[in-house]
């Protein structure tokens, strides 16, 4: 399946501006924009921005060292894709910077999953995935990644999946999960890229959160020519603001990508601190042990006061808690809202009912969300009364289950 031809005018709705009216395409209709809003006075845990008083002080150090010229003129990215490359473990030339990974999974569908018409998507996934594919007009069959209750995750619907597609498709997976916080280990993931390239099939590794649990898929970019990674700079270096990722891909690939030019959405000043930050792993990776070091007290906290809940693991800069009642999610979420403390239940997206996710912050921000946390109850559940037993199994010593 190929899209339409170049220049072919698709279907047209008008639009009346005061009286001037101009044909507008009808791809967003029924697709949701709200523009971020500022909510003076409210913790945001819900977003996952990397929120550490390392990093803080990390970022602001190198922020202030940038030179004028470094901000206000246009960037080269040489220098920082070398940094980047010995950061991957890989040639430079795999390396494809984007304005956030936001507009890597748009790049993605625009170049490489619009020609084929098909995105098979592994569930729950970014929200990015979907929305774009719709604006594309491109089908998505989403997939089942997760099982059961509490979820786990299930590699062998995409699997299946891989191998029912009618012919070269491209399948996204999370790993680890967002918002799930579960993690395939090496060897599925491996499975995932020789399934799908013995089958003519690309796929894209989104890795947003992999480096919060000491996981990269690069080594699977040099060594399978059909596989994608999607690499969040502004969660695991503390730059959400500036909105920077990469796509590391086949060299080949890189080439065509490169040619929709998302060079030019990349500002100078994250071109410049990823130059500077990359090369400070050992730094970095302290402030993530202590990242997961804080996910685990708080973790622990809120277990010792619900026993019945579950943490889903590893998780990342984030813990994502399912409870056997699945209308706890909502009423969490609602009672830290009363609270001015904003979360994200998860209760709504396919195989995640009853969880619920918190991000990360200081640890005395967290002790004070987990004290919150102690207010939720789950419902009573209803207490089943087993059948009397026999008077004949009784008087001889037996039980009837």
């Amino acid at each position: 399946m190929t899209g339409p031809a170049r220049g072919t005018p698709g279907p047209t709705r008008t639009v009346d501006l005061d009286g001037f009216r101009f044909p507008l395409g009808t791809e967003t209709l029924g697709l949701s924009w709200q523009p971020r809003e500022r909510r003076t006075g409210t913790l945001n845990l819900k977003s996952c921005e990397l929120q550490h008083p390392w990093s803080d002080r990390l970022v602001r150090s190198e922020l202030a060292a940038l030179p004028l010229a470094e901000t206000i003129a246009y960037p080269f990215q040489d220098r920082a894709l070398d940094a980047l490359g010995a950061y991957h473990g890989l040639d430079s030339a795999h390396v494809l910077l984007t304005a956030g990974s936001d507009n890597g999974i748009g790049l993605v569908v625009d170049a490489l999953v619009r020609p084929v018409g098909r995105l098979l998507l592994q569930e729950p996934a970014f929200e990015a995935w979907r929305h774009y594919a719709e604006l594309r007009g491109v089908r998505v069959t989403g997939v089942p990644g997760v099982t059961g209750a509490p979820p786990t995750a299930d590699p062998d619907p995409l699997l299946d999946a891989l191998r029912d597609a009618p012919g070269p498709t491209v399948a996204a997976v999370t790993n680890p999960g967002s918002p799930s916080g579960l993690l395939y280990p090496p060897s599925t993931m491996r499975r995932f890229a020789g399934t799908a390239r013995d089958l003519g099939h690309l796929l894209v590794i989104d890795e947003a959160y992999g480096d919060f649990v000491h996981t990269s898929h690069a080594p699977l970019v040099a060594e399978f020519p059909n596989v994608v990674v999607v690499h969040s700079y502004s969660k695991a270096f503390a730059l959400a603001g500036l909105r920077i990722a990469a796509l590391l891909v086949h060299p080949a690939l890189r080439e065509h990508l490169g040619r929709f030019r998302p060079e030019n959405a990349v500002g100078a000043p994250g071109v410049a601190l990823l130059e500077r930050l990359a090369p400070q792993r050992e730094r970095w990776q302290e402030i993530w042990r202590d990242v997961r070091a804080v996910r685990q007290e708080f973790t622990d906290r809120v277990l010792s006061t619900h026993p019945g809940w579950h943490a889903l693991q590893p998780g990342a800069n984030f813990v994502t808690f399912w409870s056997p009642d699945p209308a706890t999610a909502d009423a969490a979420r609602d009672h830290l809202a009363a609270h001015r403390v904003r979360i994200r239940s998860l209760s709504d997206l396919p195989g995640l009912r009853g969880c619920f996710r918190v991000s990360l912050a200081d640890r005395p921000t967290m002790e004070r969300v987990a004290r919150l946390l102690d207010a939720v109850a789950d419902r009573p559940r209803p207490r089943v009364n087993a059948p009397a037993a026999p008077r004949q199994a009784a008087r001889h010593g037996e039980r009837p289950y």
